[in-house]
């Protein structure tokens, strides 16, 4: 009996430091953001405070390549300033957990400073282009990955989370958007016409894609100079009755697929946004026009459940609840539907529910456990115009 007390005593105290530790982390975060908003300062002083941390991104760079000259600055102005942090954030813990927990924090905190110190900064966060091949491109999981730091030395007003991506999904700075070119369909439509709205507002270039002039359900060929130049692809288009299949399945692959075989980035992945439904989950009550269009959204959520595994895309699954548009009534409008998916967006979701209902809740269960992906296309798309495709991805 004793030895349980002491074992579940000693377990106590292992996850309170791991929780100390994380929280410090946090608040080191918060010394990130606070450092990078200096370096826009219009103080020359604060400038140079926060030109301190801007050795860090000289030594690993937008490229995602090291400098080895800026390795002493890298080691001086940030890898001891943010272990400082730390153990200073660390130390309070004492009066609220205690000298165990804050003994294990330090621990960890030390052990992994002295090992980024014996690599010269070169950790299992910071990992060159060249040595990435094969790695997962995560929009926000919940903890800091090496593809998940990388995004922030690209985009560096953007992903500041160490360990815990919990800062930046509080702040909404899981996603960039200012400076990206989005590929747009549906723009005339309640969502997509808001949609536009919402990403110009942030600073991203929206090019629309129109049925009939840039794609088809089978073809979107025509759409190759905007896919070409696009970071961001959001599926906003979608009918009800005869042509459900066609445009709510077969022209959001048609356009996924031809946008994977032709864009394709080893620093900052592309992303894809489509607008799924709650009527994934919830039965058509044996309405025929609703019958077609769940078979549509349930035969697309098997191939979104497919592009929200692969490796080579940040792949986002919009779920709304009715909105207010052209296809029917619902309780918001499509400019509300829009604004709460950027808004979950923005904090790094990859699965979006739009909801007032919860069946969107639900359905994430359904749809992340138990949807079966459908398989990919035969081929790749440039095949059959004697063009040499991209490799697919690997793994699931």
């Amino acid at each position: 009996m004793f030895a349980i007390e002491t074992a579940g005593r000693w377990l106590l105290i292992g996850v309170e430091g791991v929780a100390l530790f994380l929280a410090a982390s946090v608040l080191f975060d918060v010394v990130h953001y606070v450092l990078h908003l200096l370096l826009k300062s219009p103080s020359a002083l604060l400038r140079r405070v926060g030109a301190m941390h801007q050795a860090h991104h000289d030594f690993f760079t937008d490229s995602l390549r090291f400098d080895e000259r800026y390795a002493r600055a890298n080691l001086l102005w940030h890898i001891i300033p943010e272990y400082a942090n730390q153990v200073a954030f660390t130390l309070p813990g004492y009066f609220l957990l205690g000298p165990w927990p804050v003994a294990v924090a330090l621990a960890i905190e030390t052990t992994i400073f002295v090992m980024v110190v014996f690599r010269m900064g070169m950790d299992e966060h910071h990992i060159a282009a060249e040595a990435r091949s094969g790695r997962r491109n995560h929009a926000a999981g919940l903890f800091v990955t090496a593809d998940y730091h990388s995004l922030h030395h690209v985009h560096p007003d953007r992903y500041y989370s160490s360990y815990v991506t919990v800062f930046d999904r509080i702040m909404g700075t899981a996603c960039q958007v200012a400076g990206r070119t989005v590929a747009l369909t549906g723009a005339s439509g309640a969502f997509g016409s808001a949609m536009a709205r919402l990403l110009e507002r942030e600073g991203a270039e929206v090019i629309p894609l129109k049925h009939g002039r840039d794609f088809t359900a089978g073809d979107a060929s025509a759409a190759d100079e905007t896919l070409r130049a696009a970071d961001i692809l959001v599926l906003g288009h979608g009918a009800k009755g005869d042509g459900a299949m066609a445009a709510n399945c077969d022209s959001f692959v048609a356009l996924i697929e031809r946008f994977k075989a032709l864009r394709s980035s080893p620093l900052s992945p592309i992303e894809v946004w489509a607008v799924g439904s709650e009527i994934e989950a919830h039965p058509s009550f044996g309405d025929p026009v609703l019958e077609g269009y769940s078979r549509s959204k349930r035969a697309f959520a098997r191939h979104a459940r497919r592009y929200y595994a692969d490796r080579g895309l940040i792949y986002r699954h919009v779920v709304p609840s009715a909105f207010r548009s052209a296809m029917g009534p619902g309780l918001i409008s499509g400019e509300t539907a829009a604004k709460v998916a950027l808004f979950l967006i923005r904090r790094g979701f990859r699965y979006v529910p739009v909801t007032y209902t919860g069946v969107a809740l639900a359905n994430y269960f359904k749809f992340a456990w138990f949807t079966r992906p459908a398989p990919g296309p035969a081929k790749p798309p440039l095949v059959a115009e004697g063009r040499r495709p991209l490799e697919p991805a690997v793994g699931p």
